[in-house]
């Protein structure tokens, strides 16, 4: 299975302990991982700490200019999902610098699951319909999902003003295993408890915690004084609307369509993304210039022309 993980240079410490928990917790020689840094977070720490540990190891960075939740996630969300369906086509964990992972086993278990069930997705429900305002039922954001995303659920992609798990609900729901293994502990309170994050709240069946904003779970003694910010996104979480905003009764629950120039910024980047696959894989890179010339966008090579005289086959009289 392939790890894959979004950060912000605002996440960068939460991002180093995530990654020294995780090689700790590790080898994990049949297992990738793709990290995805936006806005040039730098890379060659984790780099150094998870690339030992993992039987594969590769840097997508999320060339977006966009920031704040949710935009900002779902871009770095789209560009590995791309990755993956171009490049990988292996199913993916989509995981954050706040999901922490509980124990040795953790990714062995999930792909067991995953392979057992036989579905698509594999996440927690989250039952916020009747619950929120307006709420959508959805599979948690961190979950295992198709390497062929686009054709299992397109309206995970485009989405500007909503996230893409509660905007995908409604297509992910009939194709997702329930999962016991990933808990997403989401709760309407007063303080949030991402904020203040307990080892008593931890299932014992999961294998994953999310969300931990301050790394508690890690256990490392590092914990922090005040507010990480939030992962892909830099801003701070006090008062991001990522676990908890409700959602206003004149926003859509699912974006139908973007304003001409945005869907243009959003096909260039996802093309972008397309072509930076290619430039590692000779075969993509064949397919991709098959299709503009299938489409006139360019033109198809001359063959060269053979030289010599025209040799004419011999007649034989019987």
């Amino acid at each position: 299975m392939i790890v894959a993980i979004s950060y912000h240079s605002g996440d960068q410490q939460l991002m180093t302990r995530w990654a020294n928990h995780v090689a700790k917790l590790g080898p994990y020689p049949t297992h990738g991982i793709v990290i995805a840094p936006v806005h040039d977070a730098p890379t060659d720490e984790i780099e150094a700490i998870l690339s030992p540990v993992f039987g594969s190891f590769h840097i997508q960075p999320c060339f977006h200019t966009e920031s704040g939740w949710p935009v900002s996630c779902n871009k770095a969300f789209e560009n590995v999902a791309t990755y993956i369906e171009y490049r990988v086509k292996k199913p993916f964990l989509w995981m954050e610098p706040d999901a922490v992972p509980l124990r040795s086993s953790w990714l062995d278990e999930i792909e067991r699951e995953y392979n057992q069930m036989k579905r698509p997705f594999l996440g927690d429900f989250i039952q916020i319909k009747g619950v929120m305002k307006n709420g959508v039922d959805h599979m948690s954001g961190i979950a295992v999902y198709p390497w062929d995303l686009s054709s299992k659920s397109p309206s995970i992609f485009r989405n500007e003003t909503i996230a893409w798990d509660i905007a995908s609900g409604p297509q992910v729901i009939p194709q997702m295993g329930r999962s016991k293994l990933i808990q997403h502990d989401w709760v309407p309170t007063e303080k949030w408890r991402r904020d203040e994050v307990t080892p008593d709240l931890v299932n014992p069946l999961a294998a994953i915690y999310h969300p931990d904003k301050l790394g508690v779970l890690f256990n490392d003694g590092l914990c922090p004084n005040g507010v990480q910010g939030d992962p892909a996104t830099g801003v701070p979480c006090e008062g991001s609307p990522h676990e908890t905003k409700e959602i206003s009764e004149k926003d859509p629950q699912i974006q139908s369509e973007e304003a001409p120039q945005d869907q243009q910024t959003i096909l260039i980047e996802r093309f972008n993304s397309i072509l930076a696959a290619a430039g590692e894989d000779a075969r993509l890179k064949r397919q991709v210039k098959s299709k503009l010339i299938e489409h006139g966008w360019i033109k198809a090579p001359k063959k060269a022309k053979r030289t010599g005289k025209k040799v004419r086959a011999s007649v034989v009289n019987s």
